[in-house]
């Protein structure tokens, strides 16, 4: 499964034009176990959507952003329905896990050393990243340049400490149809995302650990400062996946198509 787990900041004007809005693909290829997967996004004005195709044309899910509201909304068309993240849902989500991390210390306080780290490998196992007080930063590396699918990129190469975890090739906004207007709310959507880290940080450091840089392709484009129109991830030092920008162009997007389907049920994050 992958994470789409990850996300977009600043606010640019927008030029004049026929068109305000904005339809892109995107194919990907995954190595092990093999599988082909497709995401369609749309752009219009500071609301953003994703939709997931894993193994053929039925779509899996989606993934909506709404600047105009600054909250994410997770669709799933399995069990037809949505739950929506929003700067509310953060702070109860928070302050449910610094309870639960409250609740594990007060149980642990009389527990032998052999106890202990057995609960946190438990703990660790279900939430990666739990116990690790060193963050890795990523460094980017330049390497090279190429062309893919006519667009000219130049290569970056992502490593976290030794290990080489991705490779982009990044093309200019400008050369890409329809790229200011991605740039401005994919960026926006980062600014979203890191403040879901920063806010899970502070409870307990696994949940912020995971929206991190190298997490977070949204929050990349900061750094590539283009779009990847080529993405390779390595696991274990070996390639994972490969994506692909197929098409960009600017179009008329309905509104309605960036909301939940009609008939969709809101379902509650489960807190509580």
């Amino acid at each position: 499964m992958f994470k789409i787990v990850s996300v977009l900041l600043l606010t640019i004007s927008f030029g004049v034009s026929s068109f305000a809005d904005v339809i892109f693909e995107m194919d990907q290829k995954q190595i092990s176990p093999e599988a082909t997967h497709k995401t369609k996004g749309m752009v219009k004005g500071n609301n953003f959507k994703m939709e997931f195709y894993e193994n053929g044309e039925k779509s899996d899910g989606a993934m909506i952003y709404r600047g105009d509201k600054k909250e994410m909304i997770m669709v799933s068309h399995q069990d037809k329905s949505y739950v929506v993240l929003d700067e509310a849902t953060m702070k109860e989500l928070v302050g449910v896990m610094s309870e639960a991390m409250a609740q594990f210390e007060e149980a642990m306080k009389d527990a032998t050393p052999e106890e202990r780290a057995m609960m946190e490998k438990m703990m660790k196992g279900r939430m990666p990243g739990m116990g690790d007080n060193e963050i890795v930063e990523p460094v980017i590396k330049k390497a090279g340049s190429t062309k893919v699918n006519s667009y000219s990129c130049t290569f970056y190469d992502v490593y976290r400490g030794d290990l080489k975890t991705s490779q982009h090739c990044v093309a200019p906004w400008s050369s890409i149809e329809g790229g200011d207007e991605m740039k401005t709310v994919m960026l926006e959507m980062a600014q979203f995302m890191d403040q879901m880290a920063k806010s899970f940080s502070k409870s307990s450091g696994f949940m912020g650990k995971q929206l991190q840089f190298e997490n977070n392709v949204f929050a990349q484009l900061r750094k590539l400062n283009g779009f990847p129109v080529q993405t390779i991830d390595y696991k274990d030092g070996t390639v994972d996946s490969k994506s692909q920008l197929v098409s960009s162009k600017k179009t008329s997007v309905n509104a309605a198509d960036l909301e939940p389907p009609a008939g969709y049920k809101k379902q509650d994050m489960g807190l509580r």
